[in-house]
């Protein structure tokens, strides 16, 4: 099986004309029902349209940058015109044209893709049997069952669009660049901010945590922003393993200083559970050499001694700090003891309904009227819980086998890179695989699953799996050849 699109497909000229009426179209009835301000913007949107058509990865590439990055306002749009809509649209008509012409629906054969849809069956269910239950009108912003639905929805677009138009090394390498960039737009802003904020602070710790107010919109959220910069060591770790030289290692090296620094200065203590399993994982997966055992050690020792320069203490404080038992700072000891609590209040909803659950996107506000919470609408922290007691077990199960069939397919996808060298991506493959453990044990202080994260690991793992199961077949057929 195959994911990539013919290209002659998407070149058909009756598809051109078409898409460039559509669009021309779209730009003059804008123009008319709109202001003439918008008419520059609009035929930049149709030139960008008309190259996705030609290049639909483009288009891919652009809505996730849109995933990732805060835009201004300006650009943003409203009502159903906006830059995430309109390019989920081309795609979309460029999905159902290719469709058309190949007569197949190529893209369903992706394991992760069929899970996905299997996991939309069950919030369906869920949706159609509990989650309608509607909330007291004085805590209806907090019933979010709406914005869950429509969430899903998105990232099963997303997740199509990626493993449908992304199918070849180099615009998969383009992706993960793209993340790369992103997170270094981001972890200056996120540095500066809690470093600046000390003489402000007044040692109080939320207020010294690191967040950004430039770049990947999730790193408004400390514990967001620690994963992402996890996921960016990760992948230059890997990375340096593959492309060589002593400049390049130098700089890799600088970029993991970095962003463990933004780790620490997140006071995420999920991020230093995970950064201290990191050196496992990455010496682990990438071979206890002498070389790299001592390039671990080295890294340990510089970012402790940069942690204990930079780094405030109260932030120190609250990373050491597990137990709600820690009176120093009110604030530490009340997020502790919150969590704990949650955990009690989730696990009591999914004693409520254990198969299919209280609702999605109903346990903040029945969190809100129990009076064990205090009136409090506690959100799960866990993304384990979150799916237990809004779905119960059947949601739970879907997405521990959208995770299982991901490692599977991971660790196939890496016994097949040694019969096809030639595709120098086993670096990519380890690093995903990586990141997946790391998303796995972070769920459990995190509703991580929320985020775009996972997504990017999915599409990742499914077109690495294609390239290489097409790259070993080709390679078969070359040894039976030449016998």
């Amino acid at each position: 099986m195959q994911i990539s699109v013919s290209r002659s497909a998407l070149m058909e000229p009756w598809l051109l004309v078409g898409g460039g009426l559509c669009l021309t179209l779209l730009v003059g009835s804008v123009a008319y029902l709109g202001s003439p301000v918008l008419v520059p913007v609009l035929i930049m949107a149709l030139l960008i349209g008309f190259l996705i058509l030609f290049r639909p990865e483009v288009g891919v590439l652009l809505l996730f940058a849109t995933i990732l990055f805060k835009y201004p306002k300006f650009l943003e749009g409203s009502g159903w015109l906006t830059i995430n809509n309109l390019l989920g649209l081309t795609l979309s008509a460029i999905l159902l044209a290719t469709i058309a012409v190949r007569k197949q629906l190529w893209f369903l054969k992706v394991r992760q893709v069929q899970i996905f849809l299997l996991i939309g069956l069950v919030i369906f269910v869920n949706w159609i049997f509990v989650a309608r239950i509607e909330a007291p009108a004085h805590l209806s912003r907090l019933d979010l069952t709406g914005s869950t639905v429509e969430r899903y929805i998105t990232r099963l677009a997303f997740l199509i669009f990626f493993v449908a138009f992304i199918r070849t090394s180099r615009q998969l390498l383009l992706i993960t660049a793209t993340l790369l960039v992103a997170i270094f737009l981001t972890v200056p802003d996120a540095i500066s901010h809690s470093l600046t904020a000390i003489g402000a602070a007044a040692g109080k710790v939320e207020t010294l945590r690191a967040t950004a107010t430039v770049g990947i919109e999730a790193a408004k959220n400390a514990n967001y922003l620690a994963f992402i910069c996890l996921m960016g060591v990760t992948l230059i770790w890997f990375a340096l393993a593959e492309y060589r030289g002593k400049l390049l290692r130098l700089l890799g090296g600088m970029a993991i200083l970095t962003l463990v620094l933004a780790i620490v200065l997140s006071g995420s203590r999920a991020g230093v559970i995970n950064l201290t399993l990191l050196p496992l994982l990455l010496l682990g997966q990438s071979g206890m050499r002498r070389g790299r055992v001592a390039a671990v050690v080295l890294l340990l020792v510089l970012s402790i001694s940069l942690s204990l320069v930079l780094v405030p203490q109260a932030i120190r404080h609250r990373l050491g700090t597990f137990l709600p038992t820690y009176q120093e700072d009110k604030a530490v000891s009340q997020s502790t003891e919150l969590r704990l609590l949650m955990l009690r209040v989730g696990l009591e909803r999914f004693w409520e309904s254990p198969v299919l659950g209280v609702g999605i996107g109903n346990l903040r506000w029945m969190n809100a009227m129990d009076p064990t919470s205090g009136g409090l609408p506690l959100a799960a922290h866990n993304a384990y819980l979150l799916a237990l007691s809004e779905g119960g077990v059947i949601l739970l199960g879907a997405y521990l086998l959208l995770f299982w069939q991901t490692f599977r397919d991971l660790g196939k996808t890496l016994k097949l890179s040694a019969l096809a060298p030639d595709v120098n991506l086993k670096w990519l493959v380890l690093a995903t695989r990586t990141n997946l453990i790391l998303l796995l044990v972070f769920s459990l202080f995190t509703d991580t699953w929320k985020e775009f994260y996972y997504l990017l690991i999915l599409g990742t793992t499914a077109v690495l799996s294609q390239l290489y199961q097409k790259a070993a077949e080709q390679s078969w057929i070359r040894s039976r050849s030449s016998m």
